[in-house]
């Protein structure tokens, strides 16, 4: 991924983010539904491996702790290029320019979530390894 110039932060491909309500995810065709709610659970286990992750204080701990984390990462990132691809079917099937916008603000929400916690579990591996990034 790129970084923005101005703030040195990762761009994503989905764009910024804010609250959506589930009523916008809905709106979407059940497949895609399927698809974020997907995506949705498994970072909300990312965050849980993330605390366990971040609990640990040495490098047995974390060698414990890690293969979790990196499981649901994988597994995350499948499903997030799935859910782009269902969600540019939509974009173009969809006559709604407000309803895409609001699914692809809920999709960028659950999306940049994952993406804090593992930036937060890479950080947490390099302070236990003494690594720079």
């Amino acid at each position: 991924m790129a970084e923005t110039k101005e703030t040195g932060e990762k761009a994503v491909k989905f764009g910024k983010t804010q609250d959506v309500s589930l009523k916008t995810i809905e709106k979407a065709p059940k497949d895609t539904q399927q698809k974020y709610h997907a995506i949705s659970s498994k970072g909300e286990s990312l965050k849980i491996v993330e605390a366990d992750v971040l609990s640990s204080s040495t490098k047995d701990d974390i060698k414990t702790q890690l293969p979790k984390a990196i499981v649901v990462k994988k597994n995350l990132k499948k499903d997030v290029e799935i859910l782009y691809a269902s969600f540019k079917k939509f974009k173009e099937t969809h006559s709604n320019a407000e309803e895409i916008k609001e699914f692809k603000m809920a999709c960028d929400k659950v999306i940049l979530a994952a993406q804090k916690s593992h930036t937060e579990i890479k950080e947490k591996v390099y302070t236990i390894y003494d690594k720079k990034k």
